[in-house]
């Protein structure tokens, strides 16, 4: 049981296993209390809307990882890592090859990160697979799928890369992934000290079969960048309400979880990076529209509904 339950285990398993170091970053502090006060007013909108977080299933995050979750003044109270001045831009670095569809989806997820994150994304050039030597890379033991070594990528392909201006370097590959002994594979992991993640589209599904496979494709693309990138401005794991932030074991439950944040963590993201709640809830709609993903913008316009008198 270890062992399949360490093979589907996600990133958020292990960058609870680094160190998170928040540049800080000074702020004026009547506006942080201004901002906290409204982003307040909008839980309170919002919970009737929020759906509570079931009992999981003997496979679930939660029932092999039992957490006490976060709320929005703890949140606030942790120092945690926020975009500054000097670091305000997510960069996305590609590493190997991509097919035109897989191409695709990662400048849409890179679209949609600078909405969900508010702030601009820009892409770095390609680096080509030949940057990981054979000594970082396996072959998967139970499919063959050649692997890639998550800590090599991070701290010898990542870090010496990361541009000064910076808030997060997020690396996107078609490569499959593994951690490293006692591991079968992981979507990604992020270091939170060196603000620099690497996630992998490998195990999604073939976009390329049909439009509903894109869709399906794209939205586990965008779940998984948007809900690791947040591990990386300090959001901690939701055990409240069903929410974007939720742990996942597995692609299973994953899916299984919304394309959006709970109220709580909505006011987390908000207050780190200066967003307004309605102005973003507008633009993932826009980009949920255009991209075919109607019950996830048929969410946000409930959403924009219930804050958009505040």
């Amino acid at each position: 049981m270890g062992n399949i339950l360490a093979a589907a285990l996600t990133v958020g398993a292990i960058a609870g296993l680094v160190a998170a170091v928040s540049p800080g970053g000074p702020e004026n502090a009547a506006e942080d209390r201004a901002r906290a006060e409204r982003l307040s007013k909008i839980i309170d909108k919002l919970k009737p809307l929020a759906v509570k977080l079931a009992k999981p299933g003997p496979l679930d995050w939660l029932a092999n990882q039992p957490e006490k979750g976060q709320t929005f003044k703890e949140y606030r109270s942790s120092d945690p890592t926020r975009p500054t001045g000097t670091r305000g831009t997510i960069y996305i670095q590609p590493l190997g090859e991509f097919t035109p569809t897989q191409r695709k989806l990662v400048e849409l997820t890179a679209a949609a990160m600078a909405v969900w994150f508010n702030m601009p994304t820009k892409f770095s050039e390609d680096l080509k697979l030949d940057v990981v030597p054979e000594a970082a890379r396996r072959k998967n033991p139970y499919i063959g799928l050649e692997q890639l070594l998550t800590g090599y990528v991070l701290y010898r392909v990542l870090l010496p890369r990361v541009p000064r201006d910076s808030a997060a370097t997020i690396c996107f590959t078609a490569a499959d992934l593994w951690p490293g002994r006692g591991w079968n594979f992981v979507f990604g992991q992020a270091s939170l000290e060196g603000r620099v993640g690497v996630w992998s589209i490998a195990r999604f599904g073939d976009p390329d079969r049909s439009e509903e496979s894109f869709r399906l494709v794209l939205l586990r693309t965008l779940k998984l960048a948007t809900h690791e990138s947040g591990h990386m401005f300090s959001l901690a794991h939701c055990t409240a309400y069903e929410c974007d932030m939720n742990g996942s074991n597995s692609l299973d439950e994953s899916d299984r979880h919304p394309l959006a944040l709970c109220p709580e963590c909505l006011a987390k993201l908000c207050w780190a990076t200066r967003a307004d709640p309605a102005e973003r809830y507008r633009k993932l709609i826009e980009f949920c529209r255009r991209e075919g993903l109607k019950a996830e913008a048929e969410r946000y316009e409930k959403l924009l509904a219930a804050v958009s008198d505040l």
